[in-house]
C-alpha cells in the first residue's frame, strides 16, 4: 500500500452546450511515503483537475482516492495545498497568515505563532513576520503560502504550478527553496507543472499525462542524485531526460492542437 493511492479515477463535467466533457479518463497510480512526484503534460490535460480531486475540493466521477488507506471524501488538514496565486489574507500579518490553519484546528495563539515563526525562518522570512502581504514581493508571498501549507503538518503537500507566475530568476530560487524544505520535512509531494526542467529538477518521478481527456502516457523515474542544486541543470543526464520528456509532451501538445 502506498501513501497516496489513485484508483480508476476519472472526471466528467457537464458541457455548456449539453453532453459531458471528459477531463480525465480512468487513472491509476500510487505515491510512496516521502516521494516527490510531478504531474507533467500540456495545458488542459487535467493535471489541476486531478490535484483538486486529491485535495478533496472536487469528487471523482469514478474511482477512489485514499491516503494511508482512508478514502478522501473532502478537504482535510492532512493535505496541504499551494496554488499558483498565494491567496493570502491581506488583513492578517504574515505570521498570522501562516498560523491561521492551526488556530482553526484549536491551537492557542502562542502555539500558532511559535510554529509560524519557525516555518518563516525556514523559508527565509523570519524578519517579515509582522508585515502584511502587500509589503512582500510575489516570490515572498509564495514562500508564505508554502509555510502556511506546512503549518498543520500535513501528510501530503499538493502544489498546483506554484511558481508559474514568477519571473525566471525568482522561479529558480523558489525551486531550490522548495527542495531545501522538502529535504527538511520529507513530505509526500504531488506537484503540477507544465515546465519540463522544473519537473526534472524537483521530482523523484514524473507522470506524463496525455492531452484531454487526460490519462497516464508515461511514468518516468528521475535517477538524479540528491541533494540537488542549480548545477544539476547542466549535467548530461539532465539534458537526456529533458529530451525524452520533451518528445513525450510535444506529441501530446500537437495532438491537442489538432483537435482545437
Amino acid at each position: 500500500m502506498g501513501k497516496l493511492e489513485i484508483s480508476g479515477v476519472s472526471r466528467l463535467f457537464a458541457g455548456a452546450k449539453g453532453g459531458d466533457v471528459q477531463a480525465l479518463k480512468p487513472i491509476d497510480f500510487t505515491v510512496a511515503d516521502g516521494e516527490f512526484v510531478a504531474l507533467l503534460g500540456p495545458s488542459g490535460c487535467g493535471k489541476s483537475t486531478l490535484l483538486r480531486l486529491v485535495a478533496g475540493l472536487d469528487a471523482p466521477s469514478t474511482g477512489s482516492i485514499a491516503l494511508d488507506g482512508r478514502p478522501v471524501t473532502g478537504p482535510s488538514p492532512e493535505r496541504g495545498m499551494v496554488f499558483q496565486q498565494p491567496a493570502l489574507y491581506p488583513w492578517l500579518t504574515v505570521r498570522d497568515n501562516v498560523g491561521f490553519g492551526l488556530i482553526e484546528q484549536g491551537a492557542s495563539t502562542a502555539e500558532s505563532r511559535a510554529a509560524a515563526e519557525e516555518l518563516l525562518a525556514q523559508v527565509g522570512l523570519g524578519d517579515f513576520a509582522a508585515q502584511f502581504p502587500k509589503a512582500l514581493s510575489g516570490g515572498m508571498q509564495q514562500r508564505v503560502a508554502l509555510a502556511r501549507a506546512l503549518a498543520p503538518n500535513p501528510e501530503v503537500l499538493l502544489l498546483d504550478e506554484p511558481f508559474g507566475a514568477l519571473d525566471t530568476q525568482t522561479r529558480g530560487l523558489m525551486q531550490e527553496l522548495l527542495l531545501d524544505v522538502w529535504e527538511r520535512h520529507r513530505k509526500t509531494v504531488l506537484f503540477v507543472t507544465h515546465d519540463i526542467e522544473e519537473a526534472i529538477f524537483l521530482a523523484s518521478r514524473i507522470i506524463v499525462m496525455t492531452a484531454r481527456p487526460g490519462r497516464i502516457k508515461a511514468d518516468v523515474p528521475v535517477p538524479l542524485p540528491r541533494p540537488r542544486d542549480y548545477h544539476l541543470r547542466t549535467a548530461p543526464e539532465f539534458y537526456a531526460l529533458r529530451a525524452e520528456l520533451t518528445d513525450l509532451v510535444r506529441d501530446e501538445t500537437l495532438r491537442a492542437a489538432a483537435f482545437t
